[in-house]
């Protein structure tokens, strides 16, 4: 992917990271040039956000649920007749981006798998609290036994599903509750996983912006 696979209007994700912390902030592409692209501001408290040198800048665009990213990318802040812009220069090719590490996504969400079991697979419905890039975590009634398989369906649109293998690693029993908290490890990578991460993220962090205007109206 190349600068002139950009589109106007469409969102993309700043991975900020500020020593050994990493916070994901969404906005928008305004305008698609030869060598750059301006991207809106990001308000906080009706503020402008800037980035001092002190940040290091991923910039990732997702397409066809799959993750693309320039690394290391600037954002000084420019103004024009429009408005103020944060203007970053891009070369090259952007590379595949998979997330590492220990980042997860909430998802709260009931969700199909399916457990391969000595009697043959069994669906059932369980609630998945988080995803990330190597596992997930689901709550159930059902006890299933550590190591098993798993496969987990994730909906992406009304005609298309995510399905992903995982073996059950945790398990804990939640008195409470009673219900099975599990953690699960993907048995492999899948590059349409980081897609999904992203568009969750960016729902949150939209959710978020409208209460805090909400708010303010309200005041």
């Amino acid at each position: 992917m190349t600068i002139q696979d950009l589109e106007a209007e469409r969102s993309v994700t700043l991975v900020v990271t500020v020593g050994l912390k990493s916070k994901d902030l969404s906005t928008t592409i305004a305008e698609v040039h030869s060598d750059y692209i301006l991207l809106q501001p990001i308000l906080l408290e009706g503020r402008t956000v800037g980035f001092g040198d002190n940040c290091s800048i991923d910039l990732l665009y997702l397409q066809e649920q799959a993750v693309f990213a320039w690394h290391a990318v600037s954002l000084p802040l420019v103004k024009n007749k429009k408005g103020t812009y944060y203007k970053v220069e891009l070369e090259g090719e952007a590379k595949p981006y998979n997330r590492r590490g220990s980042f997860r996504v909430y998802v709260g969400e009931t969700m199909a798998i399916t457990v391969f079991q000595s009697s043959g697979p069994q669906a059932y419905n369980v609630l998945v609290r988080d995803i990330s890039e190597t596992g997930f975590g689901f709550v159930s009634k059902e006890e299933y036994d550590t190591g098993r398989t798993i496969r987990l369906t994730i909906p992406l649109t009304e005609r298309k599903t995510l399905v992903l293998s995982a073996n059950i690693v945790r398990r804990e029993f939640v008195e409470e509750k009673g219900t099975y908290s599990y953690g699960c490890k993907f048995v492999e990578p899948n590059s349409y996983l980081s897609g999904y991460l992203m568009s969750k993220q960016r729902e949150r962090q939209q959710g978020k912006t409208s209460a805090y205007s909400a708010a303010n109206k309200h005041r």
